[in-house]
């Protein structure tokens, strides 16, 4: 009796573990049928000082927006606070960590969002040097075995206070911005202009009217958004 008892409980546990297996099989399969997006970019990206980052950083919100759009979707987040497009910036991204999780996420679609904080003085070298390295970061990611498309997205103005160094950065984010749509109609790359969308949206900033606050994120998740879904239909 006690025998028979011990095959129906190790029968039972046999049969949770197929379906268990069973299960992580269909969840593997379903998440590489899923598009990779890998968003690369600084803090804009990453989201800081975002209210709520994990669930309003702009990586985030495109993942919901495509979920709502019932998308296959899987969204990475891979913003680096501080970091800069030139190779001779105080931190250059090609240097972070997330940036070699980037090349290794296997993307279908590569977005970059940087220049913001090339516009530093400490950072800054010309807008040569900037359009150089950008180039290169381009290049690092298409010749990547996945292949990915890659799309560019221009830096938000710089809501200046008024200040020299403010005035100096607002100066260069335009010509960052110049240079990025330059750079992106040269090598036939999808380009979001940001930069003109976020002009008439001063409710989008945070305090310093360089970082975006959880508006300005969906704003540029919903740019990102509707682009895909308007380009796959």
């Amino acid at each position: 009796m006690e025998q028979q008892k011990r095959k129906k409980r190790a029968m039972a546990f046999g049969l949770v573990a197929i379906v268990l297996i069973f299960w992580n099989l269909m969840q593997n399969t379903a998440d590489q049928q899923k598009l990779r997006v890998a968003c690369v970019g600084d803090e804009l990206t990453f989201g800081t000082d975002v209210e709520d980052r994990e669930d309003n950083c702009y990586p985030v919100q495109l993942q919901k927006y495509m979920e709502k759009a019932e998308k296959k979707y899987r969204i990475g987040n891979f913003g680096v606070e501080g970091a800069a497009v030139q190779k001779k910036s105080k931190k250059p991204y090609t240097k972070e960590e997330r940036y070699e999780s980037s090349t290794e996420y296997k993307a279908n679609l590569v977005v970059i969002m940087l220049g913001t904080n090339d516009t530093t003085e400490e950072n800054w070298t010309d807008i040569d040097t900037f359009q150089k390295d950008y180039q290169s970061l381009i290049k690092n990611y298409q010749d990547l075995k996945s292949s990915p498309e890659v799309w560019l997205i221009t830096p938000p103005m710089i809501q200046s206070d008024g200040s020299t160094e403010m005035e100096e950065r607002a100066k260069r984010v335009e010509e960052v911005k110049d240079a990025v749509e330059t750079i992106g109609e040269k090598n036939k790359l999808t380009v979001l202009d940001l930069y003109s969308y976020s002009q008439e949206h001063p409710e989008w900033y945070q305090k310093d009217g360089i970082r975006l606050n959880k508006d300005g994120a969906k704003a540029v998740a919903d740019m990102v958004g509707d682009c895909s879904v308007n380009k796959k239909k």
